[in-house]
Parts: C-alpha cells; sequence; structure tokens
C-alpha cells in the first residue's frame, strides 16, 4: 500500500541512474513508498537497470517506458501512473542525474504535514566532477536555493518536489504542457498553473539532493545560453496566464527591466566577480523581448538531455 510515489524520468542515463536507485535505498521513512522509473529510451537502459536492482530493493519498483519522446510527456505518463495507484496520496519527483541525501523523502514529507502545503521543493546542490572551476560558484545559475523552512510565495523547477494527490487532480491532465517539450520551462509552468488554482507552496532546505554538472555545463557560454532559455520560457509562461492587457504589461515591464540590467552593464568594469552575472541577465532581458515578439527556443529538440530541463528562474 504506497501511500507515496518516488517518482525518476530517465534517458540514457544507466550509470547515473544505477547511483541514484542505490542512493534511494538508504533513504530515510521509506515504509509506505514504491519507486516509479520512466524511460523514454527506445533501448531501454534505464528500463534494464531498474529491473536488475528490483530484487532486494526495500521498496517496490515498477518501470514504464514511454516510447513518445520529450521531458513533457514522460512527467505526464508519471503522473499519470502515479494516479492510477489507489493509495497514492503523493508523488516526489526526481531527476535520473541526481541523488538524495537519506534525509530527502523525510524531510519533505515533514513540511508537507506541518504546513499542508500541496507542493513541497527543496535545494538541488551542483557537484562537478574534477571541481568546480571558480566561478561556477559564484554564478546564479549554480548556486542552490538558500531558503527558510515552510511556507513558500513560489517554487520553480520539478526535479526536487513532492506534490499531493489532491493538487495533481485539480490541476488535471494534460500536467506538464507539451508545447515545453523542447525548449523547457515546463516545471515552471506547471507549478505556476499550480499557484493559479490556490495550491499553497513549501520549501524543506533539508530535503538536499545533488546533480551531476558536466564539462559540457560548466562552460561560461552554457550559462549565458541557458540564461537566454530562461528569459524565453519564463516568459511564455507569463504570456500564457495573461489576457491582452497583461501581455501589454507584461511588454512594458520588460523594456524597463532591459533597461536596468543595460543601465548595470558599466558594473562589468569592477564587479569582476559577478560579471557572468551581469551580463546574463542582460542576456534574459533581451529574451524577454525577443519571446514576447513571437520567439522561441527549441533547446531540446531532440531528447537528447530529458533531465536538463532546470529551473525556470534564477
Amino acid at each position: 500500500m504506497s501511500a507515496t510515489v518516488i517518482a525518476v524520468p530517465t534517458f540514457r542515463r544507466p550509470e547515473q541512474l544505477r547511483h541514484l536507485l542505490e542512493a534511494v535505498a538508504r533513504l530515510d521513512r521509506l515504509g509506505d513508498a514504491m519507486l516509479l522509473v520512466a524511460d523514454n529510451d527506445a533501448a531501454g537502459e534505464g528500463a534494464a537497470v531498474a529491473a536488475a536492482m528490483a530484487e532486494g530493493f526495500p521498496i517496490p519498483i515498477e518501470v514504464i517506458r514511454v516510447a513518445e519522446p520529450g521531458l513533457c510527456h514522460v512527467r505526464n505518463a508519471i503522473v499519470a501512473h502515479a494516479l492510477a495507484v489507489p493509495t497514492m496520496q503523493r508523488l516526489a519527483m526526481i531527476d535520473d542525474d541526481e541523488w538524495p541525501e537519506p534525509q530527502w523523502l523525510a524531510a519533505l514529507l515533514t513540511v508537507q504535514l506541518r504546513t499542508g502545503a500541496a507542493v513541497v521543493g527543496g535545494p538541488v546542490l551542483p557537484v562537478f566532477p574534477g571541481g568546480a572551476p571558480d566561478w561556477a560558484e559564484q554564478t546564479l545559475v549554480f548556486r542552490p536555493e538558500q531558503r527558510p523552512e515552510g511556507a513558500a510565495e513560489m517554487l520553480y523547477a520539478s526535479n526536487n518536489l513532492l506534490v499531493t494527490r489532491a493538487a495533481l487532480q485539480a490541476l488535471g491532465a494534460p500536467w506538464f504542457d507539451p508545447a515545453f517539450n523542447r525548449s523547457g520551462g515546463e516545471d515552471l509552468d506547471f507549478l505556476t498553473r499550480l499557484k493559479a488554482i490556490g495550491c499553497g507552496f513549501g520549501w524543506a532546505p533539508g530535503a538536499r539532493v545533488s546533480e551531476w554538472v558536466g564539462a559540457e555545463r560548466a562552460r561560461k557560454a552554457w550559462v549565458l545560453r541557458r540564461m537566454w532559455r530562461i528569459g524565453v520560457t519564463d516568459t511564455r509562461v507569463a504570456s500564457k496566464q495573461s489576457g491582452l492587457l497583461g501581455r501589454v504589461a507584461l511588454g512594458g515591464r520588460s523594456l524597463a527591466l532591459l533597461g536596468l540590467r543595460t543601465a548595470a552593464l558599466p558594473a562589468l568594469a569592477w564587479r569582476r566577480n559577478r560579471r557572468l552575472d551581469i551580463v546574463g541577465q542582460w542576456i534574459k532581458a533581451v529574451a524577454r523581448l525577443y519571446a514576447l515578439a513571437g520567439g522561441s527556443d527549441a533547446l531540446y529538440a531532440a531528447p537528447t538531455t530529458l533531465s536538463s530541463a532546470r529551473r525556470g528562474s534564477s
């Protein structure tokens, strides 16, 4: 009788998935949980890893194969499958390039029960194999969120998240909008719609997970590209929730923000440790106007980085 479903979307990361499942096996408060692994790869590498580890695992493991490519389709399949479990009351989501600390699930559950929040998130700590570049620890993109425990105004990502059954049922399918399948930002849209229907949020600082940051992401060019994507997807989400007047107001705010970010550019001369963030925030402001003009951002043109869609805002 599984009251909590721990769900992992996976795509061509068998060794990282194995590392994650080993960490899940060491979690506290696993008594009434089950593990759901959703593999989006036709070759089924992730499914094979999960099946091989099922025997002797401390909780039941179920594996589903999702044929249609894209993270939105995988996440929607996860939610549909979890809701089909009659005893499921909470869905905890974590990505296949991450791993939780032993108290992760207990911390999410404690905050959810104490606050009554429909959605609870926790921090994600980057891990750079071989050590982080000096600049990486300073940039907003890689900096873990720091908030007090308890109620939260907003959450931005679904890679460390617990959602109640009632919230998922109230939102209805599709929980993750396929319009964001190739750009990312589906998690911000999901959370924005949950907030719009009155769901409360919470933050559990003790629910820590770590995330592998590969060499391809430990580059300044990648960070600036991510800031562009954030600007585009943030604006697409906001536009989706706005009428004509709302979009006009959003355009005015975006123009004002670009002016402020442009005025901050001279600080590049003396704020050397903040240069990447200053340029990144300017790029993000330009991207907002690009999105308002109808631009989109097919960052994930092929399903090669399914669990890389990160924070909707930084």
